[in-house]
């Protein structure tokens, strides 16, 4: 009996001893904390905090709160695994390559030299969550407006939502995602050189455009036309934002606004045609001749529609669009030259 008290009391006292060294231990610095760091404030609006899980180590994860439209989501201060599904443009134009991404922005043509070592976690209303899981992400950038979608990627990484259309215009789509990014200083040097490119642009369309010359941007399909507006896709950033070509009366009424598309017949397409059409062709309508409405429309009489393959010009983002804008300047004067003659 005296033994076994004996014992139990020399356990009782390496116990004591081990807690000891463990309250010492805690006092390095090692345990969790807990700090706002002010200068994140004054440049990003946001809080960021250190939280260190590892013991002893002294390393540190810093995260800030970043205030989405769909409410606060806390983020790490600088992520390194970003999955994003169609903001792929934005983060290139910062220095910032995603792990992944959807498969149709990965074959984005005006950025296709920089995408090498992006995943792709599926295409367009397909996306794998099992790979998104798989990249182990710390942030994921989405424009999905899906509930049970948002949900899931909540699970794995903090999620920022950005719906489609929030940006109407690529200074403010830059500047939001430097803001978001923690990186506003390369979104201004971004921004300045993408201004050179489009002045440059200008400079060119306006040596053999008239400034009231109008221009529409429509696409053909098999039993009708599309009309298209400023903000989406099929070149209507370049055109009307970046070019800063006019479009006409009825365009700006009726596809500058919400609104941004609409379906147009084959009998009143003249409406919507001005001196210069932009027309979106797929494989199975190019070099389009139409019947004789259109035949009549004076863009076609004086050899002023260029024609656009869709896989190309559906794409919207900065990058695009600046590539877009130089090339519509290019064919703009072009197809001056080739009308002088």
């Amino acid at each position: 009996m005296f033994a076994a008290k004996k014992r139990f009391s020399g356990l009782l006292l390496m116990l004591a001893i081990i807690m000891i060294l463990a309250a010492c231990n805690s006092g390095t610095g090692s345990g969790t904390t807990e700090q706002t760091a002010t200068g994140s404030e004054a440049t990003t609006g946001s809080t960021e905090t250190d939280t260190d899980s590892s013991s002893g180590s002294g390393n540190s994860k810093a995260t800030r709160i970043y205030k989405s439209l769909s409410g606060d989501v806390e983020i790490p201060a600088e992520p390194k695994r970003i999955v994003t599904d169609m903001y792929v443009s934005d983060l290139l134009a910062l220095g910032v390559k995603p792990v992944g991404a959807i498969q149709y922005y990965l074959e984005n043509p005006f950025y296709a030299d920089q995408v090498e070592g992006i995943e792709s976690i599926g295409d367009r209303g397909a996306v794998s969550l099992e790979k998104v899981i798989a990249l182990d992400p710390d942030l994921i950038i989405t424009y999905s407006d899906q509930a049970e979608e948002i949900e899931s990627y909540q699970k794995i990484a903090p999620t920022v939502v950005i719906p489609y259309g929030t940006f109407t215009n690529v200074e403010d789509e830059i500047r939001g995602f430097g803001e978001l990014m923690n990186k506003s200083e390369e979104a201004e040097a971004w921004l300045k050189t993408y201004d050179e490119h489009i002045e440059a642009a200008r400079a060119k369309v306006k040596a053999v455009i008239k400034p009231e010359e109008t221009f529409s941007i429509l696409e053909v399909s098999d039993k009708s036309y599309y009309g298209y507006g400023d903000n989406f896709g099929r070149g209507g950033q370049a055109v009307y934002r970046a070019l800063e070509l006019a479009p006409l009366e009825i365009t700006k009424k009726e596809l500058m606004g919400d609104t941004q598309w609409k379906e147009i017949s084959r009998e009143v397409v003249g409406d919507y045609a001005g001196d210069h059409i932009f027309l979106t062709v797929g494989g199975n309508n190019k070099n389009y001749q139409g019947d004789s409405i259109w035949q009549s429309l004076p863009a076609v009489k004086n050899n002023q529609v260029y024609e656009l393959l869709e896989d190309r010009y559906w794409y919207f983002d900065p990058i695009a669009i600046q590539g877009q804008a130089e090339e519509f300047a290019d064919m703009i004067v072009e197809r001056a030259q080739q009308n002088r003659k």
